[in-house]
């Protein structure tokens, strides 16, 4: 089975995973998608909640509400991506390896 690692699961990561689940036949294809955070930021909407427009529970969301069914997530930070031996390192432990890795990390915010 070919696997195919997502590092991010923000807007750039969730994306990808939602084009290619659905067009990656899963008996082929292992979908994986990594993040450090359980929940989404819509960052653009920070910029409502002062004029009150905008509530925390606007802008705050579960990050799975966002992702196609059938691909494995694993909370944890990254530690170290290995390109010569084409893994991935988790600060929980755990080594991924994978045959395409897309790098979605994207920025960090700092509210």
């Amino acid at each position: 089975m070919k696997k195919l690692v997502i590092l991010g699961a923000g807007t750039g990561g969730t994306i990808m995973a939602n084009k290619l689940a659905p067009v990656l036949d899963n008996k082929e294809w292992q979908i994986t998608l990594v993040d450090k955070d359980e929940v989404h930021h819509y960052q653009p909407g920070y910029l409502f909640i002062p004029f009150n427009i905008y509530s925390k529970d606007d802008v705050i969301k579960p990050r799975r509400d966002y992702f196609p069914p059938g691909i494995e997530v694993i909370v944890s930070a990254l530690e170290q991506i290995q390109p010569e031996s084409k893994k991935v390192k988790l600060q929980n432990g755990q080594v991924l390896s994978y045959d395409i890795l897309i790098i979605a990390t994207g920025s960090g915010i700092h509210p």
